[in-house]
């Protein structure tokens, strides 16, 4: 057995970046280490297959970006490194079996996204198992993703989402493994580097201790820093090596530059595009609330019109009212005035009949007189 070395103290090159974290996974010895870490479980083989995705596969038509061509060909080299690993594991059971598991990195919460397109990506891949010489079967998915940000639902550094099979009917736990949920379903792991506080007692401790995003030398770029940390691992020490030639290395130090230039430009490019669509957010905020008054003024309008309306009408009725009175009292009026001309005429002519009555009485008096003188 190979004596232990301890570390302690040595500028190392940052592995957030995609450059320096493919130059620690490219090591075999470090990938097996890494993974096994993880998983828990002794890995027997293990195949690497890195995919550089260019983050700007649209970057062609330029002239629709408010971009230069000179800026646009550093976003070209910008990439996203995705790395794919064929294993073969040996179980806590003494079984072997064959996986495919992913490792993603991410800076960012816009990568979410991206994680689940490639997790597509990989159910759809033509690897797989050999069950017979007439049968194969797709490979089992194990993902491992580490995290630029910080999770606001824990504050957990490292944790595992795991499967378990459970019986609904006789309400308990299935100690079985079906091939068919095998193949549709997958155990995650989940780091957050930003949470890594270079604890180093742990064997997963001193693994993600080489993360620990502090003591840089140059807290613009982040591309180096100091780790202060003791570590008697073999492996991390490998680890610690492989990121201290990185972080020397003129040739890898240029393609970290360009990486974080580029990540530079993209994140200003994004915040620049997050303001014009706050802004355009603002302007149609502020559209549809002067949209939202009009309407408001609109209805109140019309509610006092409706309002004018229902008095002019209720005006109309009273004097269509008032109307009718005054015809109603004229038609009694009119009636009085007959009555009265009626009650005239039936004077007149009991006047006239006194009259005659006088003149008779008075003819009878004559008459009586002059038979009285005779």
């Amino acid at each position: 057995m190979a004596s232990k070395k301890k570390i302690e103290g040595i500028e190392i090159a940052n592995p957030i970046y995609d450059t320096v974290f493919k130059c620690l996974m490219e090591n075999e010895r470090v990938s097996t280490y890494f993974i096994e870490t993880f998983i828990g479980e002794k890995i027997e083989s293990l195949s690497l297959v890195a995919v550089e995705c260019p983050v700007f596969k649209w970057a062609k038509k330029y002239e629709k970006l408010n971009i230069t061509p000179e800026d646009l060909e550093r976003l070209k080299q910008l990439t996203v490194i995705r790395l794919d690993f064929a294993a073969i594991i040996q179980t806590s059971k003494g079984e072997y079996k064959k996986v495919l598991i992913e490792i993603q990195k991410a800076k960012d919460s816009a990568d979410v996204m991206r994680f689940r397109h490639y997790l597509a990506e990989n159910y759809k891949r033509k690897d797989s198992i050999i069950k017979d010489k007439r049968q194969t079967a797709p490979l089992p998915i194990i993902t491992i993703y580490l995290l630029g940000f910080n999770l606001l639902e824990t504050d957990a550094v490292a944790f595992r989402i795991g499967r378990s099979y459970y019986d609904m009917i006789d309400k308990k736990a299935m100690d079985v493994k079906v091939a068919f949920a095998e193949y549709l379903t997958h155990d995650s792991y989940i780091v957050q580097i930003g949470r890594i506080t270079g604890k180093t007692k742990t064997r997963l401790e001193k693994v993600l201790s080489v993360f620990e995003q502090r003591y840089f030398i140059n807290s613009e770029t982040k591309i180096t820093k100091n780790y202060p940390h003791t570590t008697d691992d073999d492996t991390v020490n490998l680890m610690l090596e492989i990121l201290k030639h990185a972080g020397a290395d003129p040739e890898i130090r240029s393609e970290i530059e360009i990486e974080w230039a580029s990540y530079e430009l993209l994140n200003k490019m994004v915040l620049d595009k997050d303001k014009k669509i706050k802004a355009l957010d603002k302007a149609l905020a502020k559209e549809k609330k002067a949209r939202e008054e009009g309407k408001k003024t609109l209805a109140e309008k019309k509610k006092e019109l409706a309002k004018e309306k229902e008095a002019r009408e209720e005006k109309e009725k009273e004097l269509v009212k008032e109307k009718e009175a005054r015809e109603e009292k004229e038609k009694e009026l009119v009636k009085e005035k007959e009555a009265r001309e009626e009650k005239e005429k039936e004077l007149v002519k009991e006047k006239e009949a006194r009259e005659e009555d006088r003149k008779i009485i008075e003819s009878l008096q004559r008459q009586l007189e002059k038979l009285q003188e005779k």
